[in-house]
């Protein structure tokens, strides 16, 4: 019988990961695993530590104890990620990157668990690799993303409040994306989105075709179906007085736009459970926090509140500002 590579953490290290599998990208997947393409990726941003047993692991003081990091990266990627691989085996989705996978088999219902991992590996990743291992101060972001962010949403505070109470506002798991939209005459526009569960941002992720046009009696195999459909999708997606020689063309859901992730909140429950529990943070974080004195308004709030609060601290904003203009562009 095969037995289960993923291990309770020793009694007497209860946040690390052996030595030996947490060192390199890849060997936290099971040995069946380990030759697929999707394997764990090294977090960079987040430099390993070393406990006094010199056990390796990750933490960010202030936010996510070592258990909780552990928990949350290590143990959840590797599960998403085995999974996937199993279902990827011998099919074409095993040589494509994450996000390729997430768009090839979102639109086919066959595939939906195949799309749940992938899309699950990737929005997990991308919270963390948007994380600074330190605090920081979203005034210091740089110029360019903090004046975008300003004219979108009038202040950073207002762009602060608006993503933590969505997500405290969430009733299920899922994210919280800060993502630039651009549309004609008015690029570089950065609005809040959610997804639950394992759903996408992407707008190309958020459309599955149906055979019958319930309203039109035209079926999709007809040519006459597969013209109004195209350009019912192409007028949808641009909105009336779009420019089709200043405009990318991409294949969206009907009423789709064209937008970017360039950050995102984690609301799913593993994420925050452990460390800040259902109501109010733990008094050893809040003390971190409140340098000895846990405080009562923070008590008086849900964990997750709390939590999402704790991670607008550690936003790594020279990371946002890359994807939010990648190659330098200019506003």
């Amino acid at each position: 019988m095969l037995r289960p590579r993923l291990r309770i953490p020793r009694a007497s290290s209860p946040f690390a990961l052996p030595a030996s599998r947490s060192s390199t990208a890849g060997q936290l997947l099971p040995l069946a695993y380990r030759s697929s393409y999707h394997t764990v990726p090294v977090l960079e941003n987040i430099p390993e530590k070393e406990s006094e047993d010199g056990q390796k692991y990750r933490s960010i003081d202030g936010f996510l104890s070592p258990m909780a990091f552990t928990t949350a990266w290590d143990y959840y990627q590797t599960h998403v990620l085995s999974n996937l691989n199993r279902l990827c085996a011998e099919t074409n989705n095993d040589s494509l990157l994450l996000k390729d996978v997430v768009l090839a088999t979102a639109r086919d219902p066959a595939q939906a668990a195949t799309f749940n991992y992938a899309s699950a590996a990737h929005n997990n990743h991308f919270f963390f690799k948007c994380l600074s291992p330190t605090e920081t101060k979203a005034e210091d972001m740089p110029a360019q993303l903090k004046d975008a962010l300003v004219k979108s949403f009038g202040s950073l505070d207002a762009l602060k409040e608006l993503m933590i109470n969505t997500a405290t506002s969430m009733f299920g798991p899922g994210f919280v994306w800060l993502v630039r939209s651009d549309r004609p005459k008015d690029p570089h526009q950065f609005r809040v989105l959610t997804t639950y569960l394992s759903g996408s941002p992407y707008p190309a992720a958020h459309w599955r075709k149906q055979s019958l046009n319930t309203a039109t009696d035209v079926g999709e195999s007809s040519e006459r179906g597969i013209q109004a459909g195209k350009q019912y999708l192409e007028n949808s997606a641009r909105g009336a007085g779009w420019n089709a020689s200043a405009y990318k063309k991409d294949d969206f859901a009907p009423g789709g736009v064209l937008l970017e992730p360039v950050l995102c909140l984690n609301t799913w429950e593993h994420a925050w459970l452990f460390e800040y529990g259902f109501g109010g943070s733990p008094k050893s974080v809040l003390d971190k926090v409140k340098g000895g004195q846990a405080g009562v308004a923070e008590n008086q709030k849900s964990g997750k509140e709390v939590y999402a609060e704790r991670w607008w601290d550690f936003v790594n904003w020279n990371v946002v500002d890359r994807l939010a203009f990648p190659g330098g562009t200019k506003i």
